[in-house]
């Protein structure tokens, strides 16, 4: 979903700064540690999103 950053995150792709206020993509994905959480929330900044390797990424995590 498309949302605004409410404070400053890493893209998941390219590892560049989305800063606060920037309009990035957020993902809810399956835990790396399911003791600790239900779910993950990953950000990848609007440029990232439309490249399919990144698309392709984020799907890979994605799946439970």
């Amino acid at each position: 979903m498309k949302v605004k950053a409410l404070t400053e995150h890493v893209c998941y792709c390219c590892g560049g700064i989305i800063k606060k206020g920037e309009d990035c993509i957020a993902f809810l994905v399956s835990p790396e540690n399911p003791e600790r959480a239900e779910f993950d929330v990953i950000y990848t900044c609007l440029k990232c999103s439309l490249e399919e390797s990144c698309q392709i990424k984020v799907r890979k995590r994605t799946r439970y």
